[in-house]
């Protein structure tokens, strides 16, 4: 993957994370404990899963890139 499309994807995968765990507060006011327990154990997969599949990939194509990611998130407190 190109750097000009790998840095797309990742501020696609930092939305993606952040709306997922945004959700478990929801779940945690909404749901009984055991569905609660159910939906963030589902959650925190699906996380993982775009971290390792997804950005770990990218950042082993383009190693540059996690030091742009990290002092763009120092600077901006996100990815621009």
């Amino acid at each position: 993957m190109e750097i000009g499309v790998a840095r797309p994807v990742i501020r696609a995968v930092f939305r993606s994370e952040h709306e997922l765990g945004n959700l478990l507060e929801l779940l945690e006011n909404h749901c009984n404990e055991a569905e609660y327990k159910i939906y963030a154990k589902a959650i925190a997969s699906a996380i993982a899963s775009i971290n390792l599949e997804v950005m770990n990939r990218i950042i082993d194509a383009h190693p540059g890139l996690e030091a742009e990611i990290d002092a763009s998130i120092k600077k901006y407190d996100r990815f621009l």
